[in-house]
């Protein structure tokens, strides 16, 4: 049987396919490698969520689904929790890429509510206390295991407080508020205290926050900022009045 001769064509077409296929291959072992935490120059926006996802399971054993990338940070979210927004920070240095997070902040929200919540009840009354985490990586030795008060002494956090107290000693109780705040050292960076009618405070949940105070739904906010350094509250105390025709 006689051979048939290759055409020229035909010889091109062979050509780009190995060639695609080379790049295909290298771009799988490349996401691979990331994956299992082998020191690789990240090229890519996946390459780093790949790094990130691989980062935080190996540290806090559970699955995690990145986000998207921005600036020096990885934005995750545990696949359990999907409405967390975990940062998790990156570096490099020497040619190796190091991480950091601030998930124990997520992981001790629901603790350090309740403690706090029994703190300011004598103040407040059946409040709501809400914590929100900073966009910034906590000290690389806190891990699930962390306890709440090692976690509260060095962490970056808000503290929002809903009551439908009466406001007539707005001042006096956040002034005791912020008393608290330090002699138990829960180094918020942050205090408001929001009051709204009783109503509202029933049915309020934390994804409520950004509306209500967009929207000025509140009678008063006052708000106070924690000098970390000094550790102790600045003295300008904000008030903010909310929509005159609220709760009406």
């Amino acid at each position: 049987m006689e051979k048939r001769k290759i055409s020229q064509n035909e010889e091109a077409i062979r050509g780009i396919l190995i060639i695609i296929a080379f790049i295909v291959g290298l771009v799988f072992l490349r996401d691979i490698l990331v994956k299992r935490g082998v020191s690789i120059t990240m090229l890519t926006e996946l390459d780093y969520i790949n790094a990130a996802e691989y980062y935080m399971q190996k540290k806090y054993g559970e699955k995690f689904e990145g986000e998207y990338v921005y600036e020096d940070s990885v934005y995750v979210h545990p696949k359990s929790k999907p409405e967390w927004h975990v940062v998790v920070d990156f570096y490099s240095e020497n040619g190796l890429t190091y991480f950091g997070d601030n998930y124990v902040g997520y992981l001790k929200k629901a603790e350090l509510e309740k403690y706090i919540y029994e703190l300011v009840k004598p103040i407040y009354g059946e409040c709501k206390v809400y914590t929100q985490p900073w966009g910034f990586s906590l000290d690389d030795s806190f891990n699930k295991d962390t306890d709440i008060i090692t976690y509260v002494s060095n962490s970056d956090y808000t503290t929002c407080i809903f009551t439908d107290k009466d406001a007539g000693n707005i001042e006096k109780d956040f002034k005791e508020t912020c008393d608290i705040f330090v002699e138990k050292d829960l180094q918020t960076n942050s205090l408001l205290v929001t009051y709204i009618t009783k109503e509202d405070l029933d049915g309020f949940e934390e994804k409520l926050i950004d509306y209500t105070f967009n929207r000025l739904r509140l009678y008063y906010r006052i708000s106070g900022i924690y000098d970390k350094v000094d550790k102790t509250w600045l003295d300008n105390m904000d008030i903010l009045e909310g929509d005159k025709d609220y709760g009406k």
